[in-house]
């Protein structure tokens, strides 16, 4: 008879025996990198010849019946840096939205302008009651300097000159998301 030793044993080698010769595969894999990232977005915004990932457009200033336009690019690329990858890209709009102000984004193309975006209470609300309006995805090639020329167009109704809209204030905030493609 087999003591409990021998009959260990004898179950250890047979299962050993089974998973090195049984044709099944196990295999360990870990990988460890780390990215030089500093977190910044791919595409750029320039606005009065500076580089930036995000514009505040000042609302002190605009009075019922004024409008504003503030013209702005999107680029691929940064100092002398091209992006090596096409990107795509998104155009953010944060406002409390409690000055009754028409706010459109427009794309222009040579010398025509393409209304992309009206920013309303169409739009979702975050956590802090801002009013979120994001553009469609836009796409920026790989290797070619790129440059999207855009306006932000902001308009106060004259219709909107009762006092009760005197003390309101708000802001308006540019943003731009962008992350690399992933062709499909």
């Amino acid at each position: 008879m087999l003591n409990m030793r021998q009959k260990l044993i004898i179950i250890i080698v047979i299962t050993m025996f089974l998973t090195f010769f049984s044709g099944i595969t196990y295999s360990i894999f870990h990988s460890q990198t780390t990215l030089n990232s500093n977190n910044r977005n791919i595409a750029k915004f320039i606005f009065n010849a500076e580089i930036l990932d995000y514009l505040e457009i000042p609302l002190i200033d605009i009075n019922p019946g004024d409008t504003k336009e503030y013209l702005f690019s999107v680029t691929n690329k940064d100092e002398d840096k091209i992006s090596e990858v096409t990107v795509e890209y998104v155009i953010t709009i944060k406002t409390y939205h409690l000055v009754p102000l028409d706010i459109e984004l427009y794309k222009i193309n040579e010398d025509e302008e393409k209304l992309i975006m009206v920013c309303d209470e169409s739009y979702t609300r975050n956590d802090d009651n801002e009013l979120i309006c994001n553009s469609e995805p836009r796409e920026l090639l790989h290797h070619d300097e790129k440059l999207d020329n855009y306006k932000l167009k902001i308009s106060f109704p004259e219709d909107y000159s009762d006092e009760m809209y005197s003390n309101l204030v708000d802001f308006i905030d540019l943003e731009i998301k962008s992350w690399q493609k992933i062709e499909e």
